[in-house]
């Protein structure tokens, strides 16, 4: 069994994980990255992605985060999101429109216009939406 470490996903509304983990997956301002245990201290941004999380079990839990910090420090790592929720609350239904209304509304701006980076942003969760969808019906 690989060694484990204290890991935190807190949102706004409360602690959405808390225990030992193997490893986290996780998308940052330069892409995707892991921690493992005994990593060196780390602090990265978050962009809207899943959160993946391999138990000490082997299990695998994952979270849907729509941006965010994240922290390793001595040994644990804390993950602050703006929002988080487990991927099995991702409404299916809901997804493949708002890929269609964020990708419209960013379409019609300017990379000049004051809210083009949060469109974008409103964007690139949309479409980690609509993939946590897609991969759920593949596997069903």
């Amino acid at each position: 069994m690989a060694e484990t470490f204290p890991f935190r996903l807190i949102a706004p509304t409360g602690i959405a994980y808390e225990g030992p983990v193997e490893e986290v997956i996780a998308v940052g301002a330069l892409g995707e990255f892991g921690v493992l245990a005994n990593h060196i201290n780390y602090i990265t941004s978050i962009l809207p992605c899943v959160v993946t999380l391999r138990l000490g079990d082997g299990s695998v839990t994952e979270y849907l985060v729509t941006g965010g910090l994240a922290e390793v420090k001595d040994g644990a790592m804390t993950m602050l999101a703006d929002e988080a929720m487990p991927v099995t609350a991702v409404d299916p239904i809901a997804a493949a429109p708002e890929v269609q209304a964020a990708d419209a509304k960013l379409s019609q701006m300017s990379f000049y216009d004051p809210g083009y980076a949060e469109a974008e942003q409103a964007l690139r969760l949309a479409r980690t939406r609509a993939e946590i969808t897609h991969l759920r019906r593949a596997l069903h």
